[in-house]
């Protein structure tokens, strides 16, 4: 198919990626039937990780900076927030056969399959271990270790973007902005993650950044790793989150070949959000700022005439030790079935059905490049 640098595939044909015309400050309407419905934040009490602040609001914020269409920045925002929003099995029963949506992040019990199908390919891509062992107390290397913008995850981005995809452009923003919260961890259950007896979770397993519970996730947060050497073990947060925006802001100019000069200002506007100590005060100001809507993680699934989610593990959205300690609800979960909804050919349209289809490839292209590194 050929395609203009102005254009890519979406759920309602050729979606603009800039704005065909000027908008004097107002939002561009959207290119077919709204998606955007009556939308909700995140609840009180809970935590949508790297997190949603970051994954959905500073991607949309950070996309409509670097220029492309509110529709396209909506698109790709909730792309990326939608990895940490798959945490249950969904099944349709659709004209073309069963379709299985994939899980893509979970918070309560491991396996191989959480390892392999999820940790690794869209939260712990591994990075550079040199670089991770020199920051190390002990100075061991581990192939796996997440590092900042990682060679494997950089192949990623620029592959999704290459295909002009929103859905599979936001869902490699994802797993790149998480070199950033997760460095220094590795995709496995292993004792290289484990943060020692300081940890309030270091009684259940180093999985991933499990002994760190949400702290490497939240913008406004400092916090400690005790493996790491001491100059290097107190951890800002909003530090690397401000690298992490800069990065993935210059690669939006990029490709549309746009100049990044200006990304220092930008970054700065953002990252002045993550001062304020309030999130509800955080959330308000990605509102007013950049005229965010707010997230809501059954928008796709009520479109694609699924019902919302109320499993188990529809309500744990961070790593929760009581979560992970409760065995029995792990191995509830590990049995569970996805329930088998009816729909029809509609669901080919959907956001949903596009975001599936993505985090299927996204998923093959990141094993393929972890395994052609001997992993």
């Amino acid at each position: 198919m050929n395609m203009t640098a102005q254009e890519a595939p979406g759920a309602y044909g050729r979606l603009p990626i800039v704005p065909q015309a000027p908008t004097d400050g107002k939002r561009q309407g959207s290119t077919g039937p709204s998606f955007r419905g009556l939308s909700v934040g995140c609840r009180r009490g809970t935590l949508c990780t790297m997190n949603v602040e970051f994954h959905y609001y500073a991607i949309y914020a950070l996309a409509r900076e670097a220029g492309f269409t509110d529709d396209f920045a909506f698109r790709m925002a909730c792309s990326s927030q939608y990895v940490d929003a798959a945490t249950s099995p969904l099944s349709f029963d659709a004209p073309r056969g069963r379709t299985e949506m994939i899980v893509t992040q979970n918070y309560v019990f491991w396996d191989d399959s959480t390892r392999n199908d999820v940790y690794l390919p869209f939260h712990f891509l591994p990075g550079n271990a040199r670089a991770a062992a020199s920051l190390r107390s002990d100075s061991t290397r581990n192939p796996y270790a997440v590092t900042p913008n990682g060679e494997i995850a950089k192949r990623l981005l620029t592959e999704a973007f290459r295909d002009k995809d929103p859905y599979l452009m936001g869902i490699a923003a994802h797993a790149f902005c998480d070199t950033w919260a997760h460095q220094n961890f590795s995709g496995l259950m292993e004792s290289w993650n484990d943060l020692g007896t300081g940890s309030a979770a270091g009684s259940l397993p180093p999985a991933g950044h499990l002994h760190a519970l949400a702290a490497p996730d939240e913008p406004d947060r400092r916090w400690m790793d005790s493996r790491l050497k001491p100059e290097a073990r107190s951890i800002v947060n909003r530090d690397r989150y401000r690298e992490a925006a800069r990065k993935i802001f210059r690669y939006f100019r990029v490709f549309l070949a746009r100049p990044f000069d200006d990304d220092e200002l930008v970054v700065d506007r953002l990252s002045e959000i993550w001062l304020e100590p309030s999130r509800e005060g955080r959330l308000a100001e990605y509102t007013i700022r950049y005229d965010a809507t707010p997230w809501d993680a059954a928008l796709w699934r009520r479109s694609a005439g699924a019902p919302i989610d109320g499993s188990a593990l529809s309500g744990i959205r961070h790593y929760d030790k009581y979560a992970w300690a409760k065995s029995e609800l792990a191995r509830a979960l590990r049995g569970g079935e996805a329930k088998i909804i009816p729909v029809g050919s509609e669901l080919y349209a959907s956001d949903l059905y596009r975001w599936n289809e993505a985090a299927i490839e996204h998923r093959r292209r990141a094993q393929a490049a972890i395994a052609a590194e001997g992993l």
